[in-house]
């Protein structure tokens, strides 16, 4: 018999357990920079009427990984020198980390650190193999990166006790995340990813890619194909729990088939994990200032 996931997310997710709402700020600032009329200072004072966001974006402005030589120690030098994607990119991590809040002490095995460097390192990743292949890039790429695993937080938010089961699981018995997930939920952190995400307007590309992630297939699209790679990467990076570092297979995977088709440069993978590793310091840097309390 075949398992009825929505109604199963649906219960999960009744009156008594209430997702996140999308925050107000991220919200507003998409509408903004979509009306193409809305000046860059009608967004910064936008913006300045949460000055804990202006510290933060100040903060992770001048991390190692966008620091440039000149100190950026406005929010209109930030929006000059790092543009409205970024921008927007790093409003979202900020509201993100607000929305959801843990303490490592809570479920010691699971350190929010290491999700964040990795769901950080999977967004940032994708602008370095989309650069040394040569295709274009698109900030779906950026978002689905960072948001591919944003349901493994909404199960720990909404059912610690079953998330900590979950992760003992994936110890123990030497199971996946969703092998576990689905032993103990009967629906995976993709599914409430996806349902979480519709929750906060996603774009279709964004929750496409985190959906199909975990998908093995050659008939993935090049927006899941190069966040699912961009997902290995993370791991090849040391960028993952210890337990998630032998379910994949960077060199063998048929993603690479797809993105041969639409790149301009062949893949040098020996290339592409030299300079992915050269960054990894520079994730946990910016993760560390993202998750700080000095704001």
């Amino acid at each position: 018999m075949e398992i009825d996931k929505s109604a199963i997310l649906e219960d999960f997710f009744s009156e008594n357990r209430q997702l996140p709402t999308a925050p107000v700020l991220y919200s507003k600032f998409n509408e903004m920079i979509e009306n193409s009329s809305a000046s860059n200072k009608t967004i910064a004072d936008m913006i300045m009427k949460d000055q804990s966001m202006v510290v933060k974006i100040l903060r992770l402005s001048n991390s190692a990984m966008y620091a440039r030589r000149q100190e950026i120690s406005s929010l209109a030098n930030a929006i000059t020198f790092l543009g409205m994607d970024t921008i927007k990119n790093l409003i979202l991590q900020v509201s993100l980390v607000r929305a959801f809040r843990f303490s490592d002490k809570d479920i010691p095995e699971f350190s929010i650190n290491t999700f964040w460097e990795h769901s950080l390192g999977a967004a940032y990743f994708s602008s370095v193999i989309t650069e040394k292949l040569g295709i274009p890039y698109n900030e779906d790429y950026y978002l689905g990166g960072l948001l591919h695993d944003i349901g493994k937080l909404v199960i720990y938010q909404s059912y610690p006790l079953r998330f900590k089961e979950i992760i003992l699981k994936e110890i123990n018995e030497n199971l996946s995340d969703i092998e576990a997930e689905e032993a103990v939920l009967g629906v995976n952190h993709c599914d409430i990813g996806v349902f979480f995400g519709e929750k906060w307007s996603f774009k279709e590309n964004i929750l496409q890619a985190i959906r199909d992630h975990h998908k093995n297939t050659e008939s993935l699209g090049l927006n899941v194909s190069i966040v699912r790679l961009s997902n290995l990467f993370a791991k090849a990076a040391g960028l993952c729990f210890p337990w998630d570092s032998h379910f994949f297979d960077l060199v063998g995977d048929p993603t690479w088939e797809i993105l041969a088709y639409h790149a301009k440069r062949n893949a040098d993978i020996e290339e592409l994990v030299t300079a992915i590793m050269n960054e990894a310091d520079k994730i946990r840097d910016s993760v560390k200032e993202l998750l700080s309390e000095n704001e």
